[in-house]
């Protein structure tokens, strides 16, 4: 008997805001990501194993490591 099991990964876009990027400054599009990581067996996600919150910049391309409620003051215009 086989049993596939591993780990699934999924990202999702929560949107785009303008805020100051922390690396390089500037005052650009920031790109809201949630990325979940999920245990599966036979390629469907059984156990989450938990979700991160990062935010992309769409000047330097850097991803930085957001919390959750970081990530919702900057979709709401308030970073």
């Amino acid at each position: 008997m086989f049993l596939i099991f591993g780990f699934r990964n999924s990202s999702r876009n929560l949107g785009l805001a303008q805020a100051t990027c922390p690396h390089c400054g500037n005052r650009a599009a920031q790109r809201v990501d949630r990325d979940k990581r999920a245990f599966s067996v036979f390629f469907i996600p059984l156990i989450p194993l938990g979700s991160t919150y990062v935010a992309t910049c769409t000047a330097c391309g850097r991803r930085t490591k957001i919390n959750r409620g970081e990530a919702d003051r900057i979709l709401a215009g308030g970073y």
